[in-house]
């Protein structure tokens, strides 16, 4: 491993992997909100000079799936597990997407992290199936927007969504199984790139340093 303090350089997907997998396990375990969550997404917008307006665009489109988790955990008269959610999941979220990482992003960190390869592929079509999933939900949505529909809390629209959703799942598994064959045919036992040298940044080693400090302290005070 080497370091690298040249402010030019992309950022290395291994380092931000690490972190985002610390940080998501952290959030994902937490039992209360506090202040010191916030702490990395800080260090982060810092560090990496995250185009904010563009994150925040990204993470408000997929807000719409999260509250309807909320508002049904709401409904249920869940309401402290409700916001628990609620914040999680959008932690968790801003943090992903200000890395900008897509599926073969995700992929090559890993292989250079010397992660099994089969692991590897598995995670790189999850987020690919996510990415077709959401990116047809938009659409569909935009299609139902200029048909002139619009949304209630009355069986018709919920029926809509089911129906909806049926369709996404099937067009998702649909094209990942292109994606898989061609895969099969293109690639060498299936791997997609080389595994090379982890080069890291004094960002990202300044990073994972506070997510390490913040989940201290939040388990020490």
């Amino acid at each position: 491993m080497a370091i690298n303090t040249q402010k030019k350089r992309e950022i290395d997907y291994s380092i931000g992997i690490v972190s985002l997998f610390i940080y998501s396990f952290f959030i994902a375990t937490t039992k209360s909100v506090d202040i010191l969550l916030v702490i990395p997404i800080l260090a982060q917008l810092l560090l990496f000079k995250v185009k904010i307006k563009k994150v925040l665009k990204k993470v408000l489109k997929v807000n719409f799936f999260i509250f309807i988790t909320f508002l049904i955990l709401f409904l249920e008269g869940k309401h402290e597990l409700a916001i628990l959610v609620f914040v999680r999941a959008n932690l968790i979220l801003w943090f992903t997407l200000s890395f900008n990482f897509d599926g073969f992003k995700l992929y090559k960190g890993l292989t250079n992290l010397k992660v099994s390869n089969k692991f590897s592929l598995i995670l790189f079509f999850t987020v690919k199936y996510i990415e077709v999933l959401f990116s047809s939900a938009f659409r569909l949505l935009e299609v139902l927007k200029i048909r002139g529909f619009r949304p209630t809390m009355s069986k018709k629209t919920f029926s809509i969504y089911a129906d909806m959703l049926a369709f996404l799942l099937y067009t998702a598994v649909n094209k990942m199984d292109k994606v898989e064959d061609v895969i099969a045919i293109r690639t060498k036992d299936g791997q997609l790139a080389p595994s090379k040298q982890i080069v890291i940044k004094i960002e990202e080693v300044l990073l994972l340093s506070i997510i390490i400090g913040v989940i201290f302290g939040y388990y020490i005070k």
